[in-house]
This record gives structure tokens, C-alpha cells and sequence, in this order.
């Protein structure tokens, strides 16, 4: 497998068990809990900085770019899949703003701020499959060697002053925080 492609899967793999996990403490809440709000802030800033920040731009300079050089057919879902690029902010936003109001009410807020988090979840995992099950298929057949040279090059270039070492320590030391302080079953906290 390409080493772009494999990042490429790494890096959905991290966000989907990110906001799953999210969704899934959310779910295990009864009523009146009130969830480990730092730990949520947490989740959301690796989000916002991992898609916003490294993926989404990574995939539309360079993966997106050159898909849509090679296979014309490819237009229609490369479109849908930037405009969805634009959305993420607004749609994480979204989130945000509606953990801030749960912070605000206190268990009240729990079942709008969870059903955000279960609308979030889904646009991410119908997001990914899109991506997964029909974009990449597209790239490994259309790409040339030369493509993929660039892509790789892309992923995994740590000189980046974008993607550079500074950025990458800074998003695996928010996953690292996340892991460590979800409560099992969902991570290693208590």
C-alpha cells in the first residue's frame, strides 16, 4: 500500500475513534451525570486541529488536486467532498457552541449537546466512507507513479513549516490526552 494512502486511513481511523468515543460517553451518561467537561474540550480541540489544521488541507492540495487532473469523472464527488471540507468548522462549531451550553445549564443541556455529538458522529463516518469507498479506489486506479510520489511526499514531509514536526507533536500529545483521560471502557483514565 501506498504510504500516503496508509497515513490516510491512520489519520481517519484516530478522528473516528475520537468522536466515537465522544459519542459513546456521551451515551453511557445517566441522567443528571455530568460528563468530565475538560476532557470533552479536549476531544473537540484535537478535532478542530487535526481536520482543520493537518488533514482536510493535506487532502484537498494534494490528493484532491491531482485525482481531479487524471479522472474528470472524479469532479462530482471531489466537489461534494471539499464543499464538506467547508463545512467541518461550521459543524464543529456547532458542537462547541452546544457544549458550552451544556456547561451552562447543567443536565439539561445533556440530551442537545448529545444528540450535536450523534449528528456530528454521523457526517464524519458517512464522510470518511465517501473517502475510503469511493475517492481512494478512484486515486489508486487514476494516479500515476508520479502522483502518488507527490502525495506521499505531502504526507509524510516533516520540513513542512504547515505539517511539520511542531504540528504533529502537538496533535499526538492532544490524542495522547484524550486516551489518557477517557474513562474506561473508552480509554485508559478513571
Amino acid at each position: 500500500m501506498r504510504e500516503s494512502l496508509h497515513i490516510i486511513k491512520q489519520e481517519h481511523r484516530n478522528l473516528f475513534r475520537v468522536v466515537n468515543m465522544m459519542d459513546q460517553i456521551l451515551r453511557s451518561l445517566k441522567p443528571g451525570e455530568t460528563p468530565d467537561f475538560s476532557f470533552l474540550d479536549d476531544v473537540l480541540d484535537y478535532i478542530e486541529t487535526f481536520t482543520d489544521v493537518y488533514h482536510h488541507p493535506k487532502e484537498d492540495l494534494f490528493l484532491f488536486r491531482l485525482l481531479r487532473q487524471r479522472d474528470a469523472g472524479a469532479e462530482a464527488i471531489i466537489e461534494e467532498l471539499e464543499e464538506e471540507h467547508q463545512r467541518c468548522p461550521v459543524s464543529l462549531k456547532a458542537v462547541k457552541d452546544g457544549l458550552a451550553a451544556f456547561r451552562a445549564q447543567g443536565p439539561e443541556g445533556l440530551e442537545t449537546f448529545r444528540a450535536l455529538a450523534a449528528d456530528y458522529l454521523r457526517f464524519q463516518t458517512k464522510h470518511l466512507q465517501k473517502e475510503e469507498g469511493i475517492v481512494l479506489p478512484l486515486a489508486m486506479r487514476a494516479l500515476t507513479e508520479e502522483d502518488w510520489a507527490e502525495i506521499d511526499t505531502a504526507f509524510r514531509d516533516n520540513a513542512d513549516p504547515v505539517f511539520g514536526p511542531q504540528g504533529r507533536a502537538e496533535t499526538r500529545s492532544l490524542y495522547s490526552r484524550i486516551v489518557n483521560e477517557a474513562p474506561a471502557p473508552f480509554g485508559f483514565g478513571d
